[in-house]
């Protein structure tokens, strides 16, 4: 899918937008008891989705593969789950959306890191 690093880095830059937020509005409240979801969020939503991006962006050949396509899927629901569910575990509401977007971002990376291996011709390192 040649748009492939294009989501990938809209969603980080969405994601990196609503931590910058989410962290405002802690400064302003003066309340960090949050700020594990808010730092996942960051790292898992802004952080990894840029890099799944450039790498895309880098190697064109991998984003043309069915893998890509399930490693975005994935990449996606952890992305967009990992801040509200480590955040709902540190409130003490329940941790199963953090279990669900752990597994999607683990799964997620492990599809990344096959397809790294699959065209690591392509990266000549």
């Amino acid at each position: 899918m040649k748009a492939l690093p294009f989501w990938f880095i809209v969603v980080g830059a969405l994601l990196g937008l609503a931590g910058m937020a989410w962290g405002i509005q802690m400064a302003i409240s003066q309340d960090h008891t949050l700020a594990p979801g808010h730092a996942h969020n960051n790292l898992v939503g802004f952080v990894l989705m840029v890099i799944y991006g450039f790498y895309y962006k880098l190697v064109p050949a991998a984003a043309q593969s069915r893998l890509a396509m399930v490693h975005f899927v994935l990449a996606l629901v952890g992305a967009l789950t990992i801040g509200a569910g480590v955040a709902m575990a540190t409130a003490g509401t329940g941790d199963w959306l953090a279990q669900i977007a752990s597994l999607a971002t683990i799964l997620g990376l492990l599809a990344w890191i096959v397809t790294i291996f699959r065209h690591r011709a392509a990266l000549s390192l």
